[in-house]
């Protein structure tokens, strides 16, 4: 709302005269007073102001509170705070969302790459085994062939007519 004073109308407020206000308005910086559409001078908010200050006089009255604006205004105000707080909180819960998808992926992956190490480990005990029972099976054959060996060997020490006649002659 704008408020604007003529110099008679601040001549009455103040109680002094006319001329005292426009001695005073001729003081005023040029922002502080306007020419209104009829050539009058009006000196404008910013120079009531600064009047009322030399004057020690309220010359702008306060103007009326609407409290039913007032509180709908304060109303809207908390609203759109808490409309901003609840967006930003949706934006967190979005993002952490996210989060957990990839964090899920991640296990999903490393699910898969442990059933792979278990697989691999259980084939390699299976691999190990397997060679204990040939290696168990070769030196199973090594001891027979060896005492077949030392057979022969000690058959070859007899003498001819022991072979022959069945005797068993130590050596």
């Amino acid at each position: 709302m704008v408020v604007e004073k003529t110099v008679s109308e601040l001549a009455e407020i103040l109680g002094v005269s006319r001329q005292a206000v426009n001695n005073r308005v001729k003081t005023l910086d040029p922002e502080d007073v306007e020419k209104n559409d009829k050539g009058v001078t009006v000196v404008t908010r910013s120079g009531l102001i600064k009047l009322e200050h030399i004057y020690k006089k309220t010359i702008i009255e306060p103007e009326p509170v609407d409290e039913a604006a007032l509180n709908h205004e304060v109303l809207q105000i908390l609203i759109d705070e808490k409309n901003s707080e609840i967006q930003r909180l949706y934006q967190q819960l979005q993002s952490k969302d996210e989060q957990l998808a990839r964090k899920d992926e991640q296990l999903r992956v490393k699910d898969v790459q442990i059933a792979e190490k278990d697989k691999q480990i259980d084939q390699q005990q299976q691999l190990t085994l397997q060679a204990m029972t040939d290696r168990e099976t070769l030196q199973l054959e090594l001891d027979q062939a060896m005492q077949e060996v030392q057979e022969v060997k000690e058959e070859q020490k007899r003498g001819f007519f022991s072979r022959m006649f069945g005797g068993n002659k130590q050596s």
